[in-house]
């Protein structure tokens, strides 16, 4: 069937080669290959129709316990690898209304499928493969699935359509029924035929006045369902329908219109799915996304903390601040202090005051000039630092200087020679 509903492939159902070949039960056994396929309008489309083909979204008629007997013949293992592969195959260019990809389905009829053994099953699988890679091209074949979890094994194809030029053209492939009636005839001549498979019957009167039906009612779903009228027949009733005859038809007729409501309701709930998973990527993005989404919010949990632990730093600088401005006002009234001192000293012993400020002033630049040079060593951890007894016998730093020692550089001693306080120096000279 051209365009076939997704839905029905994946209820197992299967339109035969001819798209109107799929015959009532009861008729007689079948043998028909089928090829159907759909066309994919968009990524989101396609990323759904493949979430559907790896089983990574919810499949309700499929049976989990025999997923695992699914094969991949060809390509990713996942919707998103695939995306990735038709990513890297499409044009730069696209129009906004190009094909993105065409699906096919795969299978046979259901007795003929299940008189099938598992190997002459991937056998037809295979060649079935074999088909499309000479017809589209063995690098423009993205995924090749068998499902054999579903009521009916069959195999779903996804391809890119890209013509002789590289561009996406699906009207080359499949533009229209009489093209895509040739493909099935192509496929069950060529495939179909080596595995005891023929095509189906085409143009089939009957038929098409059911499809009609079923699409009138995929149109509008509230339409009224038409029965029948029962043929009566010429005179004496000869020639007209028997009840059972005529109570078949309508039950067809009413089967059809419920068909055609399924379908739609299937059509529109696929894409209320498909409008749903867009709009789910708009807001929660592409995994990557969400990923430099879920990086960014640790960051921003351990912003918090960070911002503590530089607090902290700060006010510990802070208070080292405080400590070290009030050591610098004790060292400065210190040295003030002594400069006085030796000055009120010089006045009395009549020595030169202007000398004995600038060794005073000499003793203690040397001196902060020494604590500075050790300031810029490491300093070694306290249990490595060398400790001595003092004179008292206690146990004394080695960076610690005697009172005496200070003293002796700051004070005169009688072994400089002053000289005598001249009357004419006055502060300041």
């Amino acid at each position: 069937m051209y365009g076939y509903d997704a839905e029905e492939k994946r209820k197992g159902r299967g339109a035969t080669t001819s798209g109107n070949a799929r015959m009532m039960t009861g008729i007689g056994f079948r043998r028909y290959a089928i090829l159907r396929c759909a066309k994919i309008k968009n990524l989101g489309n396609m990323g759904a129709s493949l979430q559907h083909t790896f089983r990574e979204r919810d499949t309700p008629n499929a049976d989990e316990r025999r997923t695992p007997d699914n094969t991949i013949l060809h390509g990713a293992d996942n919707s998103r690898g695939v995306l990735d592969a038709w990513k890297e195959r499409a044009p730069e260019k696209i129009r906004s209304n190009a094909v993105h990809g065409l699906e096919y389905f795969i299978g046979a009829s259901p007795e003929a499928m299940q008189k099938m053994t598992r190997e002459e099953q991937d056998a037809y699988f295979r060649d079935a493969l074999d088909w499309m890679r000479d017809r589209h091209g063995a690098e423009n074949i993205l995924s090749a699935v068998i499902h054999r979890d579903e009521s009916t094994p069959h195999m779903s194809v996804m391809t890119i359509p890209l013509d002789e030029r590289g561009k996406l053209n699906a009207r080359a492939i499949v533009g229209n029924r009489q093209q895509l009636s040739a493909m099935q005839t192509d496929f069950a001549e060529r495939v179909g035929r080596t595995h005891g498979l023929e095509r189906g019957i085409e143009g089939s009167v009957a038929q098409h006045e059911r499809v009609k039906r079923v699409y009138a009612h995929i149109t509008d779903p509230l339409a009224a369902v038409e029965l029948p009228e029962r043929r009566r027949g010429a005179v004496l009733g000869l020639g007209g329908e028997t009840d059972a005859e005529w109570r078949k038809r309508a039950s067809e007729a009413a089967t059809d219109a419920l068909k055609g409501v399924q379908a739609r309701w299937h059509r529109d709930a696929r894409e209320n799915a498909v409008e749903a998973y867009v709009l789910n990527q708009k807001v929660t993005g592409t995994p990557r996304m969400q990923e430099e989404n879920d990086q960014l919010k640790r960051k921003l949990q351990a912003y918090p903390q960070l911002v503590d632990d530089l607090q902290s730093r700060l006010d510990t600088a802070l208070k080292r601040a405080k400590q070290a401005e009030a050591t610098n006002d004790r060292l400065n009234t210190l040295i003030q202090t002594i400069a006085i001192e030796n000055c009120k000293y010089a006045r009395e012993k009549g020595l030169d005051e202007a000398e004995i400020l600038a060794r005073t002033t000499q003793a203690v630049n040397r001196k902060v000039a020494e604590m500075e040079e050790r300031a810029k060593r490491p300093k070694p951890s306290r249990k490595q630092e060398p400790r001595t007894l003092g004179s008292e016998g206690k146990v004394q730093d080695h960076r610690t200087v005697p009172v005496e020692e200070v003293r002796s550089e700051e004070s005169p001693t009688s072994e400089h020679r002053i000289k005598p306080k001249d009357d004419a120096w006055d502060y300041g000279h």
